[in-house]
């Protein structure tokens, strides 16, 4: 027999015990305070048969058993815990229900169903899934019961005798004492083990409904895991963007654009296919913002920015390079397509109508992957080519 009581408890499935018991508690109380009028009824209505301290026994024990339902009843409904409170109610009840039955006093005490009682309250026991508070209530009801048979012999209320019994005479057989005895006992064995039953049923029941519930947190859990893990991944590759992209025109940054332009020369190199570089500069920038001041600046780089994007193939990769150097990428671009482009891209920078109405242009440096080119080299063709626009009048194209 294994308690989940004591002072120690809490484990999920001992906290359940634990209310179980409480609320089993509740219904040995709502019984014991029913039946503690009943002592008083079955008192009264003896009253003129039985002698003044018998009465006043009964009456008494019947009170401090109303006082301790009262009392137990008040401290349930608070949900408060105590491990030993279940061991004491069975020990009160027996030991007054003893001494209301002795206190009647005759022997047809002895002869009659009140010795039942007995049995009620060990059958009470067993509600609480507690194999050992079972076990203690048939010790304390044998126990008693001899007591208060040797008591009743030796006060001379009832008498040993081998006749058959007359419910009229105070002879008592002891083979119907001691059957009494043997059934209790056989009572008793069979209360502890229907309480073990009953614990193990129980038992069973409130772990499968911890494991319901645990699968279900665990579920939980995991969704909430997934969702959190979808908010990570999603941050990241917002950070990932961020950490790529100028804040200023939305394109790539100059880390990402180096990264893109190693990537695409060792592309092109593979599989002996072109690749155009455009680099340009606006004209005159500084004096943008000199004159207007740096937000008139940026108003044109964005304008500048967006007029790219509307206007390069699909394909091709855009980045600023510098404060007003833009590059651009362009796989599998031939020499006259790669100037077409880049007179486009002239012509739409040179629309650009910022508010301050100042006339913005562009200049352009062109060059091609050759085959032993490395971003370097191909970089500082670009970068020649970019120049000599600059040295030919600005708002041109150059190719290398």
């Amino acid at each position: 027999m294994h308690e989940v009581t004591g002072p120690n408890s809490s484990t999920p499935l001992k906290q359940l015990f634990i209310k179980e018991e409480q609320q089993s508690e509740r219904y040995a109380n709502n019984a014991r305070i029913l039946f503690t009028f009943l002592y008083f009824l079955a008192g009264f209505s003896i009253r003129n048969e039985i002698p003044d301290f018998s009465f006043i026994a009964i009456i008494s024990a019947s009170l401090v058993n109303l006082i301790y339902g009262v009392l137990l009843h008040f401290h349930l409904k608070r949900d408060r815990h105590i491990w030993w409170l279940k061991y004491l109610s069975v020990t009160i009840d027996i030991l007054l229900l003893s001494i209301v039955l002795y206190a009647f006093g005759t022997y047809r005490t002895f002869k009659s169903e009140a010795f039942l009682l007995y049995y009620l309250w060990i059958g009470l026991a067993t509600i609480r899934f507690s194999p050992r508070l079972t076990l203690l209530s048939g010790v304390l009801s044998i126990s008693l019961y001899l007591l208060i048979v040797f008591l009743a012999i030796s006060r001379g209320t009832i008498e040993l005798g081998t006749i058959s019994e007359d419910f009229t005479t105070p002879l008592v057989s002891d083979s119907n004492i001691a059957l009494r005895v043997i059934f209790l006992a056989f009572f008793t064995a069979l209360a502890v083990y229907i309480s073990s039953i009953y614990r193990g049923i129980a038992a069973r029941a409130i772990r499968e409904e911890l494991r319901k519930e645990e699968n279900a947190q665990l579920t939980n859990a995991l969704d909430r895991l997934r969702s959190t893990q979808k908010q990570l991944a999603a941050k990241n590759r917002e950070l990932a963007r961020l950490s790529e992209i100028d804040v200023l025109t939305q394109l790539y940054n100059r880390r990402k654009i180096d990264q893109v332009m190693q990537e695409s020369l060792d592309g092109a190199q593979r599989n002996d296919s072109p690749l155009a570089l455009i680099l340009l500069d606006i004209d005159h920038f500084k004096s943008i913002n000199d004159r207007y001041g740096h937000q008139m600046g940026d108003e044109v780089i964005q304008h500048l920015a967006e007029q790219l994007k509307d206007n390069v193939r699909g394909n091709d990769t855009i980045g600023r390079w510098g404060g007003e150097e833009f590059l651009i990428i362009c796989p599998d671009l031939t020499a006259d397509k790669a100037m077409k482009l880049s007179e486009r891209l002239r012509a739409a920078i040179a629309m650009i109508k910022p508010s301050n109405g100042t006339q913005v242009t562009g200049s352009f440096g062109i060059t091609f992957l050759q085959s032993d080119d490395t971003t370097a080299t191909l970089l500082k063709r670009a970068d020649d080519a970019l120049y000599q626009s600059k040295n030919n009048g600005r708002n041109r194209v150059t190719m290398l």
